[in-house]
């Protein structure tokens, strides 16, 4: 499947108890499809995200949404509302085992594209750590 879509990817990240917030900002050609009912999104990460050489595919049903990150940093994060998801996550510094806990999980996607909003904790040890923002749109080409 050929590039078929721009997408906008903005994730602000704050750790707790810090009144820092880490934004970052991402456009990119990437792949956009339906099947079975589900969206597929489908883009390259870059330097600038700190998950370079990685493709990361989200995977968006009408009640969860799951990003598989497959290349040099491999994870897989499931985000379904009132649900806790135990997960490894690679980053540039290690693997980290953590806990993905959904507060807001929103999508409004049809075959022209749409947007996904996630806000979500990730938690190290049961303790929480950060707060995540997610907003993903896709524009079709």
């Amino acid at each position: 499947m050929k590039d078929n879509a721009m997408i906008s990817l903005k994730t602000l990240q704050r750790i707790d108890g810090s009144d820092d917030v880490n934004e970052i900002e991402l456009q990119t050609k990437g792949k956009f499809a339906e099947k079975n009912g589900k969206f597929y999104i489908i883009y390259e990460e870059s330097e600038l995200t700190g998950f370079e050489e990685t493709t990361t595919t989200i995977k968006v049903s009408p009640d969860s949404v799951s990003l598989t990150r497959s290349g040099k940093y491999n994870s897989k994060m499931e985000f379904k509302k009132g649900e806790k998801f135990l997960c490894n996550y690679a980053t540039p510094y290690g693997i980290i085992p953590v806990g993905v806990s959904p507060i807001i999980l929103e999508s409004r996607l049809d075959n022209l594209g749409g947007n996904v909003n996630i806000e979500y904790i990730l938690d190290i040890d049961n303790r929480e750590y950060l707060k995540n923002s997610l907003n993903l749109t896709v524009k079709m080409q």
